[in-house]
């Protein structure tokens, strides 16, 4: 993790630069504006936050145990730290292993995080094409057509989850790793029989509108950089490069997320110059908001490693 962190530390530092040397005049110009406007900045930050207790509030109902919003969040924000500073979505790992302490079994918390992260890439998909029509790119049906197979698959877990596996004969009653797979995969389609409709609608209806406030500090960077971007095109962009930063090539996305938001706000009409210094802020931001969201990170693993102890005091009473 170390190396990892000390890799994005110098290639954020790289990016920097490069903005610095491209776009001197825009780039000092948004860090102008954010010392001359810090309730703006704040703002942004707040409405930043609140996308994350949004998405706290979209894990809840997938969540088959007594969990608070509020211990979600800490969770979501404890993933938030880890998934930039270590390899492979550590974060989601991690969440599963701190929702399996509270109450869930193992194949419940794999299933409630995984059916959350789909529910989450389904929103994006829908904001993605609602925010490029109104922004004028598309027509709805090219706009929204990327986002009907992930919907699809939502509409169909339920049905998924009442599929029987069966073993051929020669297998049942093994104790090998196929009929321990075969144990575990039913526990998982149990699971998602937890995941109604309703329940998954609910999870969206949070979903979605955590999508338009995480573009709150595109917003406020775009105001520092006078880009004249409308809601929508602000919108577009940030779900734009953040599905783009979807795809694990570099570590923490650096690169891949600047690259797609510097595409769109290209075709939105913006100088490469704004562009890139937008995209360069806007994702040193969310590095800065990552690295200070450490203490949920390590509060979380604390209360993990106590309650393990526990546990394992109780067993031995």
């Amino acid at each position: 993790m170390r190396f990892r962190l000390a890799l994005i530390c110098v290639g954020l530092t790289v990016l920097l630069a490069l903005a610095l040397a491209v776009a001197p005049v825009d780039f000092v110009g948004a860090l102008s504006y954010a010392a001359d406007h810090p309730f703006g900045v704040a703002l942004a930050l707040v409405a930043y936050t609140g996308a994350f207790a949004l998405r706290a509030a979209s894990w809840r109902p997938l969540v088959a145990a007594p969990v608070s919003r509020m211990r979600l969040f800490t969770l979501l924000m404890g993933a938030l730290f880890l998934n930039h500073a270590a390899p492979a979505k550590a974060g989601d790992f991690a969440r599963m292993y701190a929702i399996s302490r509270r109450g869930m079994s193992a194949e419940e918390a794999v299933v409630s995080v995984l059916v959350s992260r789909v529910v989450d890439l389904a929103g994006l998909l829908v904001v993605l094409g609602v925010a490029l029509t109104l922004a004028g790119g598309y027509g709805w049906e090219r706009a929204v057509l990327p986002a009907l197979p992930i919907v699809g698959a939502i509409a169909a877990l339920p049905t998924l989850s009442r599929l029987r596996l069966r073993l051929p004969k020669a297998l049942r009653g093994s104790s090998g790793r196929l009929a321990a797979l075969a144990l575990r995969a039913g526990r998982a389609r149990a699971a998602l029989r937890h995941h109604s409709p309703g329940v998954l609608l609910r999870s969206f209806a949070f979903a979605v509108p955590a999508w338009v406030l995480e573009a709150g500090i595109l917003w406020a960077i775009g105001r520092g950089l006078e880009m004249g971007l409308s809601p929508a095109q602000v919108v577009a962009a940030t779900c734009f490069a953040v599905l783009v930063a979807a795809v694990p090539l570099t570590p923490g996305s650096l690169g891949t997320y600047e690259a797609g938001m510097v595409a769109i706000l290209l075709a939105f009409g913006a100088s490469l110059e704004s562009a890139f210094a937008a995209a360069v802020a806007t994702h040193a931001m969310k590095f800065l908001y990552a690295f200070a969201a450490a203490p949920f990170a390590f509060g979380e693993g604390l209360a993990a490693v106590r309650k393990g102890g526990a546990n394992e005091a109780g067993l031995q009473l």
